[in-house]
């Protein structure tokens, strides 16, 4: 019987997360900001918790996942009513190439370094940043590569 409350449990508690999420909405999942990372892993703590600890009621975590999904749904909402607010949530993109030289205080600011930018620049198919416009860190954590036009590049040099 033991067994099966456990399973029970588990499915319940896997339906709640699965719900929570689809009520988030997709993008919380397909592009997580910080503010979206934390609000999965404490959703994720709060479904292990009833199944790691018979003793505690599972509609406590229920409440707390349903706090956290309010709480998230609020938010963004405000990110879209203002930007300040948005920034101050997701942050702001920061440019780390700018007319194919490269912005130290760029990469700084987002802690990272030469040769990261360079492998993934070269994911993206460019073996240098003189190829490129801009090239934008967005607070997704993606980078955003604006090609120079043909005319406008130089030789190309590696990093």
């Amino acid at each position: 019987m033991e067994y099966v409350i456990s399973f029970a449990k588990a499915l319940g508690m896997f339906i709640v997360g699965l719900t929570a999420f689809r009520l988030m909405g997709s993008q919380a999942v397909g592009r997580l900001t910080d503010f979206d990372l934390v609000i999965a892993i404490a959703i994720g703590a709060l479904i292990a918790k009833p199944l790691s600890d018979p003793e505690l009621n599972p509609w406590i975590s229920v409440v707390a996942i349903f706090a956290l999904v309010i709480a998230q749904i609020i938010i963004s909402w405000l990110s879209l009513k203002s930007i300040a607010f948005e920034r101050i949530i997701a942050g702001k993109p920061i440019k780390v190439v700018d007319n194919g030289s490269i912005i130290m205080s760029g990469l700084r600011k987002a802690r990272l370094s030469k040769n990261e930018l360079s492998e993934e620049l070269r994911v993206k198919g460019f073996q240098s940043p003189s190829e490129l416009q801009q090239v934008i860190l967005e607070p997704s954590g993606k980078l955003s590569v604006f090609e120079k036009s043909k005319q406008d590049r130089a030789p190309k040099d590696n990093i």
